[in-house]
């Protein structure tokens, strides 16, 4: 089964890193990281460098514009990221069996946005949360509505989710990854 992981941050990276430990030990999986926000960023600390450390090819480096946090600046990279990922789906989509997605980023939004209109299945990783007072939610429960697998982090949050995408026949609570 071939996996694209995406990761757009340190963060999300974290959260992914004891499955992918586990997924890289069994043959069933073929699990490409796709590198993309952030990871890329030397402001950021170009963290892409720490996953390669780990032990970890990254499949798919995708440089985006991220430098700038303002209104104007979210909506720019989420344009840029949103027109790379088209043409990276365009040429991916029919190799990939799923698409791992966590979170509530802006960037994650943008990438799993694209896939849509390639029908390529994506597995969300902890939808349902809430941030009070933040954007992060607009993105987090576009993520989850886009998405046909759910891993939630707690009970209360897959209700969420099944009350987001009005079915809960793929909603799984599963704890938190980085809980190994």
């Amino acid at each position: 089964m071939k996996i694209l992981v995406l990761s757009s941050t340190r963060a999300d990276y974290s959260f992914y890193l004891p499955l992918l430990k586990k997924m890289r030990n069994d043959p069933f999986f073929n699990v490409e990281i796709v590198a993309f926000g952030s990871h890329l960023s030397d402001i950021h600390g170009n963290t892409v460098e720490r996953i390669e450390q780990d032990g970890f090819k990254v499949a798919h480096k995708l440089k985006t514009n991220f430098d700038d946090d303002s209104s104007m600046g979210i909506s720019l990279s989420i344009g840029d990221i949103t027109k790379q990922f088209a043409k990276f789906w365009n040429e991916n989509a029919s190799t990939v069996d799923v698409v791992f997605a966590l979170g509530d980023r802006f960037e994650m939004f943008a990438a799993v946005s694209s896939s849509v209109p390639f029908n390529i299945p994506v597995a969300h990783f902890y939808g349902g949360e809430t941030t009070l007072g933040a954007i992060d939610n607009v993105f987090r429960h576009s993520i989850s509505l886009m998405s046909q697998y759910h891993f939630t982090s707690a009970n209360v949050h897959s209700k969420r989710v099944s009350e987001i995408v009005q079915n809960n026949s793929n909603v799984k609570t599963i704890g938190l990854l980085s809980l190994e």
